[in-house]
């Protein structure tokens, strides 16, 4: 008998590890013997080859793993499978687990929807394929009605997902790993707390697993554990396991990165943080918004305070990239008290700020209590919010637009002195900087070099241009060894050669040269130095004299 697991990936670069578990269920607790394979391709490959190429191992049963960004494509693939075999075709997934009834009753090709843990309830479902209805989780069809029985009560360590085949499709690819199920808090937009009851694994396995996945080639290992520092003492001892191993048996290239609540960071474990080898280790921090009363309606408590003060230290240590986010529609939360939030998070200077906007997940308290939680959704995943009582749709898509800016402008790295100049010296307020530069400006067909004269035009006119002009050039120096400089931007003449020709000789490397007249300095970038936290060359800056006194031979 023959099973395979599929997924469809949101990109190539991230190695899912969803059917890798199904995979180790099937091996652990299967008593009945099956052949199985797990095969994974992208929502953006074809969708009829993918069918074709899991069609050619003549399967009994097919499951598929659904999420938000996979499900269209993943329903169109089981309709094409089952119009060509009559096999077994199950679902799983926070997708559809949280609404099993409505997906059979949408989709005839599809036989069963599995809501639990995977790994006992896919193999017992394969024990049990002529008794559904003793199947834990299960909701099926029976004599032209759907039943549907509860979850199991699934307790310990799943078996592990990392199999040789595993580790021969990975490719150097993201790779994950799961240390903690579940998550100690509830907040209303999230299902992470109502998936399972919060659970750690055991560690001594997940030490093992951590060494295999390191030495596997690939440049990130990435926590999917909901809340790292729940249990501070653990997350400490996994911290300090990986200080202690990194550059031996862990590569010194492989990044490490964890989500963490930030206002409950231990001082031990900031400690530990602080030894940790530069770029060890990635955090994403979670502040949703610095509004603590939308906070409280969305079942979320946060001591914002101490959050801000965790950051600021988290940042000053200067050996880590620290990534946060923001959450636009939630209860209660109008533009002012958004654009508040806002700004006390891009002042922080975050290596990434992103800004995300509310989904109404299914089986979500927010989408599940529309009366304690109004809002306008789109219907389509990912079910985005178009309008709350405190945000209008118009409001909504202005955000959007600030949304494509921030990413373009301060995400990317690319304009990070332009902004400086133009928040600290200028004096703009950044989120009125990115809301109307994303609204006079739609940078979604723009290429790079549009991008940037675009910026340039719109802002000129409000500040020094020069000082802008070169603020941009020593940006795109920065950016990438390959971004090329747009022509209007581009510096000539006598002097520039010469200074250029010194900085190629002096550093012995394909150095990059920008002169700063109204600075009276000369910018020098040099690609062979590697990028810092901010993925930018770091620039050095040298007073224009001295080079001038150099090249004229007035120097020592």
């Amino acid at each position: 008998m023959k099973v395979v697991i599929a997924c469809l990936n949101s990109k190539f670069v991230h190695a899912s590890l969803a059917p890798w578990c199904l995979l180790a269920g099937v091996r652990a607790f299967c008593k009945t013997p099956w052949d199985a394979k797990v095969m994974e391709s992208t929502v953006n490959g074809d969708t009829a080859a993918f069918a074709e190429r899991i069609l050619e191992e003549r399967p009994d049963v097919v499951a598929l793993s659904c999420y938000i960004w996979n499900i269209s494509k993943t329903l169109e693939l089981c309709r094409l499978i089952k119009q060509r075999r009559d096999c077994t075709v199950v679902l799983g997934g926070p997708e559809v687990a949280y609404r099993p009834r409505e997906i059979l009753e949408m989709c005839s090709f599809v036989d069963y929807v599995l809501s639990g843990e995977g790994e006992w309830t896919f193999s017992s479902l394969l024990d049990h394929l002529d008794a559904p209805s003793a199947v834990a989780g299960l909701t099926y069809r029976q004599n032209g009605a759907i039943g549907s029985n509860p979850e199991p009560d699934c307790k310990g360590t799943p078996p592990s997902p990392y199999c040789d085949e595993f580790f021969a499709q990975l490719g150097g690819r993201i790779a994950y790993i799961e240390t903690t199920r579940g998550c100690p808090y509830r907040c209303a937009f999230c299902l992470s707390g109502r998936c399972s009851p919060f659970r750690a694994f055991d560690l001594d396995g997940v030490k093992k697993d951590l060494l295999r996945l390191a030495a596997s080639g690939t440049q990130t290992v990435k926590f999917v554990d909901r809340t790292f520092n729940a249990d501070a003492r653990r997350a400490n001892e996994i911290l300090l396991f990986i200080k202690e191993h990194y550059g031996r048996e862990i590569p010194s290239h492989v990044c490490f990165h964890f989500e963490i609540a930030g206002d409950i960071l231990k001082d031990s474990t900031l400690d530990i943080l602080r030894s940790m080898p530069r770029g060890a280790v990635q955090l994403e921090i979670g502040l949703q918004s610095f509004n603590e009363e939308v906070l409280r309606a969305v079942n979320r408590k946060t001591d914002t305070a101490k959050l801000l003060q965790n950051i600021r230290k988290l940042l000053s240590f200067q050996n880590m990239h620290i990534h946060i986010d923001l959450i636009a529609g939630l209860t209660g939360e109008d533009l002012e008290s958004f654009k508040n939030g806002f700004n006390l998070a891009y002042a922080l200077h975050a290596h990434m700020l992103q800004m995300g906007f509310l989904k109404l997940l299914h089986g979500a308290d927010m989408r599940e209590h529309p009366a304690k939680y109004p809002c306008t959704f789109r219907e389509e995943p990912p079910y985005e919010v178009t309008s709350t009582p405190c945000l209008s749709a118009g409001e909504i898509r202005t955000l959007k637009r600030c949304e494509d800016a921030l990413d373009r402008l301060y995400n990317s790295g690319r304009f990070l002195l332009s902004l400086s100049y133009l928040i600290d010296k200028v004096g703009f307020d950044p989120f009125d900087l990115f809301c109307t530069f994303g609204n006079a400006v739609d940078g979604s067909g723009l290429s790079l070099t549009e991008y940037v004269s675009a910026f340039y035009a719109f802002f000129a006119p409000r500040c020094d241009r020069d000082v802008l002009r070169e603020m941009l050039v020593c940006d795109l120096l920065c950016a990438s060894s390959s971004t090329q400089t747009p022509a209007a931007f581009r510096q000539q003449g006598t002097l520039y050669k010469r200074v250029k020709a010194h900085f190629v000789q002096q550093k012995n490397a394909p150095v990059k040269v920008a002169l700063l007249p109204t600075k009276g300095q000369v910018c020098v970038v040099d690609p062979t130095k590697g990028k810092d936290l901010y993925n930018r060359f770091e620039p050095m800056f040298y007073r224009l004299a001295d080079v001038q006194c150099l090249l004229d031979g007035r120097g020592g």
